[in-house]
C-alpha cells in the first residue's frame, strides 16, 4: 500500500480540465490544507470549515474514493 497523503494524490490531478482539476487547484493554493492527512472524516471536516467553493465536497467524495484505489496498488 502506497503511504502517500490525499494532498499528493489531489496534486496529480492538477491541469485536467474537469472539476477534479479544479478542486486540485483550490488545494494547492490553500496554504492551510492538510497536507500530511489520509484519514477521510479529518480532511472533509477541513474542507467543510474552511475549504472554498471549489473544494466541493460531492468531488472530494468522488477524488478521495479514487485516492483510496489509488493506495491499494
Amino acid at each position: 500500500m502506497k503511504s502517500h497523503s490525499f494532498y499528493q494524490y489531489a496534486l496529480t490531478q492538477r491541469g485536467a480540465k474537469d472539476e477534479y482539476g479544479e478542486f486540485a487547484e483550490a488545494v494547492f493554493d490553500d496554504l492551510m490544507f492538510p497536507k500530511y492527512e489520509h484519514e477521510y472524516h479529518h480532511l472533509s471536516d477541513y474542507i467543510e470549515n474552511y475549504g472554498t467553493a471549489m473544494m466541493k465536497l460531492t468531488v472530494f467524495d468522488e477524488l478521495y474514493r479514487d485516492y483510496e484505489e489509488w493506495r491499494r496498488f
